[in-house]
């Protein structure tokens, strides 16, 4: 059968932008909030694993509609970046579940300071969150204070977020055009990466030759973003959080050592001369194919 493309549906989230059960959640999130504050006077070292693991519980039951809160608001944006009405509920969800996340600091620095006796005593009792509780104590050297912790979240709501939607929104009405068994068609860039991936070597060709084209008249807009963004990066994770070099910070997020990285990447640059080798013989071999017969 012949896979036909449809619009993706978000009714398992939410049915809908005003529906009861989107309000719902906000209501939800603004109650566990609510009592999960109760629980910060309660965190000391000498807390019990049973005491600590319903504290966990609360967070992950906080946290799942949370996530899919912010995701259905993601979703919706992506589908239709020009829909005033999801980009409305995106905004409202970033800043809402920035003002969440700014409520709920405390355990996260909590645990961050916890002595390492107590932290191994309340990890070996965690279960499933064992790995979760381990990775959040890895960014300790790296964590501000409270206050500047939450100025952080906030300016991110009005800074790299913002940035990335208008980026996302500008980019997403871009029009390409590429001639296809003889006929000049107008694409978006979904559009246009399938022949970009296809297995025509022409037309990949001719769809990465346009998409630079069009992305390159649109240079020094794209151009100013990306400074920002990458400014944004390094006054954050440099000057404040005193990573070592800008990759550190995405390699601990995903607990990969930066010797690993980098040994990945040098091992890359010097047999770059490899795969040139290959797609060079690659295309020789394709021409080749097609020469007559004699």
């Amino acid at each position: 059968m012949a896979y036909k493309i449809s619009k993706w549906s978000l009714a398992p989230l939410y049915p809908g932008y005003e529906s009861a059960e989107l309000e719902n959640a906000f209501d939800m999130i603004e109650e566990q909030v609510s009592s999960f504050e109760g629980v910060r006077g309660k965190l000391t070292p000498e807390i019990s694993s049973e005491q600590f693991m319903q504290v966990m519980q609360v967070s992950e039951d906080m946290n799942r509609i949370a996530n899919k809160l912010y995701s259905f608001a993601g979703l919706s944006f992506t589908a239709n970046t020009q829909d005033q009405a999801a980009h409305s509920l995106q905004s409202r969800a970033q800043q809402f579940l920035a003002e969440i996340e700014n409520r709920t600091l405390f355990f996260n620095l909590w645990w961050k300071e916890l002595d390492e006796t107590n932290a191994k005593r309340l990890m070996d009792a965690s279960g499933d969150y064992r790995y979760y509780l381990e990775a959040m104590r890895l960014f300790k050297p790296h964590t501000l204070s409270e206050a500047e912790e939450k100025v952080v979240n906030l300016k991110n709501v009005t800074g790299v977020n913002s940035l990335t939607t208008l980026y996302d929104s500008i980019t997403s009405l871009y029009v390409y055009k590429l001639k296809v068994k003889g006929k000049t068609q107008e694409l978006t860039r979904g559009q246009l990466m399938r022949f970009a991936q296809g297995s025509d070597p022409k037309l990949r060709a001719a769809a990465y030759q346009e998409l630079y084209r069009v992305y390159g008249e649109a240079g020094p807009i794209l151009g100013q973003m990306y400074q920002t963004l990458a400014r944004d990066w390094h006054n954050e994770n440099i000057s404040l959080r005193k990573f070592s070099d800008p990759l550190a910070a995405r390699n601990l997020a995903n607990d990969i050592p930066n010797e690993a990285v980098n040994a990945l990447l040098e091992t890359a640059r010097k047999n770059a001369g490899v795969f040139q080798r290959y797609f060079k013989l690659k295309a020789k071999g394709a021409r080749c194919k097609k020469t007559p017969p004699l």
